[in-house]
């Protein structure tokens, strides 16, 4: 670090300028400085996604409603008496709508969601949240990491997966999140996988469904 001759460094208004950051910025730097700006003006603009990202309004082009619940297998123990599971699942033709969900043995006082936030986004008053991945028969992952509006396919994009946060609730025995996956695959299982470091559950657990299953077994015609 060099400094200009007869200027006392530690002055009062006086800068410290590291040489590094002195004239141009190389590609790499302004390539990802150009990056970050992108990301602020999509997030300062994009704050809704396109109808059919969404679940429909008046169940408009639902095929079936699935009464089963799918539970993830977890130690009871390491969730403090807490399972989880997939239900709720709603087939519509642009997508899938489910709910994550958890319910509690025992009353712990307060509300389950208090303590277990299966939400994409961390509010308050949780500190953390759940992670929720999706692998379809394809190999694609798409996760609840990435279901902000802004990280929303482009309105004229009808192909690419993607996955919705919608709302939640909470109970002082139940909590849940729905999520919609669109476009509805086209066939093969869809593995939901499920982490969550802050309650210890560190390797990821999993359950599957098979989609074209359920629609020959409880909608037959209906694709």
């Amino acid at each position: 670090m060099e400094f200009v001759e007869g200027i006392d460094p530690d002055e009062p208004g006086v800068r410290r300028v590291p040489w590094s950051s002195v004239g141009e910025n190389p590609p790499e730097v302004r390539a990802h400085i150009a990056r970050k700006e992108a990301i602020r003006e999509r997030k300062a603009n994009r704050r809704d996604v396109h109808p059919q990202r969404k679940p429909p309004l008046e169940d408009e082009g639902l095929l079936v409603e699935p009464s089963e619940r799918y539970p993830f297998s977890l130690d009871a123990a390491l969730l403090g008496g807490v399972q989880m599971q997939i239900d709720r699942l709603r087939i519509f033709r642009t997508g899938l709508q489910f709910d994550l969900s958890a319910t509690a043995v025992h009353d712990g006082g307060g509300l389950l969601g208090d303590r277990l936030n299966l939400r994409h986004r961390v509010r308050p008053p949780a500190r953390h949240r759940i992670y929720l991945g999706l692998v379809l028969s394809t190999g694609k992952v798409v996760s609840n990491k990435k279901s902000f509006a802004w990280d929303a396919p482009e309105d004229d994009d009808a192909t690419t997966p993607w996955l919705y946060g919608g709302r939640s609730y909470s109970r002082p025995t139940e909590t849940g999140a729905t999520y919609f996956l669109s476009p509805l695959p086209e066939s093969g299982p869809i593995t939901f996988s499920i982490a969550y470091e802050e309650l210890g559950l560190n390797t990821a657990a999993s359950v599957s469904i098979d989609l074209e299953l359920l629609l020959q077994v409880e909608g037959p015609g209906t694709r």
